[in-house]
């Protein structure tokens, strides 16, 4: 993490000061969480340069901004508290804790030097450690990184992910198991966007014991779709998981690029119609189920697309939206956000465009005090 390249107003933000924007963020803050409907956190891009998250209401407002030292990407909720985590995106050295009712900083977290974070992680059910997916970049192994949220969180541990470059994970809802979407690519950071064996690739999702590390389950694509990269990934109430990846392998090739499954059962691929599957240009970059979970969403922000899907796997709609990649469940369907600074859902597809301000990859509902 280069410290240098931060401003001063960045360093004080990140030193444990106020990280809203503004005091007038903040009272909007503090008067949106009076309301209902919930908030959403992303990383976020100033036309500047200047990296940093921001909090949004459900119709879009944006309440707070905060600083990060490098690019952002996922995010995780501290269970039964207003803490939330961003990780640095891929080859990213730190993580923020930061409390978003208050808008204070409470940790900066970075990495080991011998690893990196890949952009995701997810906390214990008590919120005790908190789980970040890791590049052991010198074993070529994908790792699990366990801090203490106790005591500061120090890294306490890893386990192994049991395969190459794990991306996002989550806690299934039994509460003993990690799910882990493994993209199969080796990477280094001396060469941060190279990927260096998609000739040997082995995406997977693996099943893991969160106590151990032990591996209990893994399911892999079939030979002729082993170039498909398992990035993404989110769980319903039942532990059913979608997940869904990136095409590695022939540009001309049209792969099915969304899965469901459950532990006990391997990838069921779900095919988008001929009309729709060219459209969402082989790459997904986010999926996340309904509150109900009776569809889920699915974001193709390089064919500017977003995909919805019955909760059984079958193809509802399309809703072009201009590279749109955030995606979470809102009160009564999906809120959506975009590189364009658009935030907008499926239900009312009314847009707030906010300018001079690019959105990242991944949006997550915050915990409501």
């Amino acid at each position: 993490m280069n410290l240098k390249l931060l401003t001063r107003r960045h360093a004080l933000g990140l030193c444990g000061g106020s990280i809203l924007s503004s005091l007038a963020a903040q009272g909007a803050l503090a008067h949106s969480r009076r309301e209902e409907g919930p908030l959403f956190l992303t990383s976020a891009t100033r036309d500047g340069g200047q990296h940093g998250g921001a909090i949004l209401s459900s119709d879009g407002e944006l309440l707070a901004e905060f600083a990060l030292p490098e690019r952002g990407h996922g995010a995780a909720l501290r269970p039964g508290t207003r803490d939330a985590v961003i990780f640095a995106r891929r080859p990213g050295t730190f993580a923020l804790v930061l409390d978003t009712g208050t808008g204070m900083t409470r940790q900066l977290i970075p990495s080991r030097r011998d690893r990196h974070f890949y952009g995701h992680g997810c906390y214990s059910r008590d919120g005790a450690i908190l789980f970040a997916t890791e590049n052991d970049f010198d074993g070529e192994r994908g790792v699990i990184g366990l801090y203490d949220a106790r005591d500061g969180y120090r890294r306490v541990g890893e386990f192994p992910c049991h395969g190459i470059g794990p991306h996002e994970m989550a806690l299934m809802p039994d509460g003993r198991t990690l799910v882990v979407a493994n993209g199969g690519i080796l990477t280094h950071p001396d060469a941060p966007r190279m990927k260096l064996n998609l000739a040997e690739m082995a995406p997977s999702i693996a099943f893991i014991d969160a106590t151990s590390g032990d591996l209990l389950l893994r399911h892999t694509p079939p030979d002729e779709l082993r170039q498909l990269s398992l990035r993404h990934l989110s769980v319903r109430g039942d532990g059913c998981v979608a997940a869904v990846a990136q095409w590695e392998g022939a540009v001309l090739e049209q792969p099915p690029l969304i899965a469901l499954l459950d532990r006990d059962t391997g990838l069921r691929f779900q095919v988008a119609p001929p009309a729709v599957a060219p459209r969402m240009r082989n790459y997904c970059g986010s999926v996340a189920f309904s509150k109900d979970g009776e569809r889920f969403a699915v974001s193709s922000p390089r064919g500017g697309l977003i995909t919805i899907w019955g909760g059984d796997g079958n193809y509802r709609e399309a809703i072009a939206l201009e590279d749109g990649c955030g995606l979470a469940a809102g009160a009564g369907g999906f809120v959506f956000t975009s590189g364009r600074g658009v935030v907008t859902s499926d239900g009312s597809r009314e847009m707030r465009r906010h300018e001079e301000i690019a959105f990242d990859n991944h949006l997550i509902a915050l915990n409501r005090p």
